[in-house]
């Protein structure tokens, strides 16, 4: 690719960027940052005044989660604290420019933290597309990603809910894949050491991904105790939460929310992956083709490992009462797996001609966009659809394909105020492109930048 075409392909993408991306802090966003505010400004973890601005403020939440009391008397956040660790140095930034640290969720705090969820989401992409491209070619490792991005619910979550975890998840778990991947077969010390750095991160920011750590004991290696370095590493990093839980519910494990026991017999596993309620293979049909690819995968480890990361997420997911993931998007709790779906798209996209991989991409990620306007224009609710709605929905949803480029903050701000009868701020919005571009900017040069791992 020339650098004229690139330079236009990143102009054009800034510019979907400006008329899509969302920047905002509500329902789920709110346990994961609500750690900041409370122990960067008032130096506790008594999370009341936090609580008391999402109302004072209008978020949109979910009442359990900000209103139930632990057995030691305080509020309780059931939501790890990886995200907001690797939001904080955004968050000083923000503070610096508003010291009264108000509003709460509102700019500048908000525009930062979710400009670090797209930076985290851009770069779990570059990493994938680097491995995919290592296991298969370039070409068919750019239709692996492309349908990854473009074809699952992670487009939305990148988007239009940035202040979930799943951009967090996805990048945590692509660095591990693929640090595990290149330092294969000749891991040093200071390799296992990261590994499981990287390790513990992954359950940091989310607790189902934890588990996923386990696969890189699919290598031997070369020293017994490197095994250690790698076991307290990720216990290393995994100690924040530890410190976190043992104030807020008196122990040192995560708990639940009310009602919200795993109850692994009998589950929902079929549900997980077959419903009309956000089901896996139904609402993203891609996911099919993914784990197909897996088969054709050239390490039997990397099969091991896609299917054991796939198996973990069915189990946790189908055990879980509400299984299907409330009101979203999709079977969202499986964003951790977006490199896995990356690779194995890959592997399949090279057995088959250009035409028919990106005619493939093409119709899965138009089935995508239709459906986010599905979700929510026509179904608009949590409640199960059912295969017909859900079907009957994506026809109606065409029409309102255009709502999907006056959601952008900038081309609010910039472009489509007085459409919007909004106010032109053109401050806010050349500051929010800034910021859109320098993620975009920062993913290019680690895609660049970042080794190749090796081929067998």
């Amino acid at each position: 690719m020339s650098r004229s075409t690139a330079g236009l392909l990143l102009a054009a993408l800034l510019v979907l960027l400006a008329l899509t991306f969302k920047p905002s802090i509500e329902n789920d966003g709110i346990g994961y940052f609500a750690y900041l505010h409370s122990v960067v400004v008032d130096h506790d973890l008594d999370l009341t005044d936090e609580y008391q601005a999402v109302k004072a403020e209008g978020i949109s939440y979910f009442p359990a989660l900000i209103e139930t009391r632990t057995s030691t008397g305080v509020l309780a956040d059931f939501f790890p604290v990886g995200p907001a660790l690797l939001a904080s140095p955004a968050y000083l930034l923000a503070l610096a420019v508003r010291p009264s640290a108000e509003p709460q969720y509102g700019p500048p705090f908000s525009t930062v933290l979710s400009l670090v969820s797209l930076l985290l989401g851009l770069l779990a992409l570059a990493l994938s597309q680097r491995l995919a491209a290592a296991l298969t070619n370039p070409a068919a490792a750019t239709a692996g990603v492309t349908g990854a991005a473009l074809a699952t619910p992670f487009l939305y979550y990148l988007l239009y809910e940035p202040s979930y975890s799943h951009t967090f998840s996805a990048f945590a778990v692509a660095a591990f894949l693929y640090l595990w991947w290149r330092g294969r077969d000749r891991r040093t010390a200071t390799g296992w050491l990261a590994l499981g750095l990287v390790g513990g991160l992954m359950g940091l920011i989310r607790y189902q991904d934890g588990p996923l750590l386990l696969i890189g004991f699919l290598d031997r290696p070369r020293r017994p105790w490197h095994l250690l370095l790698f076991v307290g590493a990720a216990l290393l990093a995994f100690a924040p939460q530890l410190a976190v839980d043992r104030v807020l519910f008196g122990g040192w494990l995560p708990e639940r929310p009310p009602d919200q026991a795993l109850q692994f017999f009998p589950g929902h596993y079929l549900d997980v992956l077959l419903s009309s309620d956000h089901g896996l293979f139904s609402w993203t049909p891609v996911a099919v083709l993914a784990v197909a690819g897996y088969w054709f995968l050239p390490d039997r480890r990397l099969r091991v490992a896609a299917g054991f990361a796939l198996l973990v997420e069915v189990v946790l997911s189908g055990a879980a009462p509400d299984w299907f993931g409330g009101f979203s998007f999709g079977m969202r709790r499986f964003l951790a797996l977006t490199p896995f779906f990356a690779i194995g798209l890959a592997a399949l996209a090279q057995r088959v001609g250009p035409r028919l991989r990106w005619g493939a991409v093409a119709a899965f990620s138009a089935w995508n966009l239709v459906l986010i306007t599905n979700f929510t224009y026509v179904i608009a609710s949590s409640a199960d659809p059912g295969y017909r709605r859900l079907l009957t929905g994506q026809l109606r949803g065409t029409a309102y394909l255009p709502h999907l480029l006056s959601q952008g903050a900038a081309g609010r701000a910039l472009l489509l105020w007085p459409l919007l009868h909004l106010r032109f701020d053109p401050l806010y919005g050349l500051g929010l492109l800034a910021g859109e571009a320098a993620c975009l900017a920062l993913a290019v040069l680690a895609w660049r930048r970042l080794p190749m791992p090796r081929r067998d």
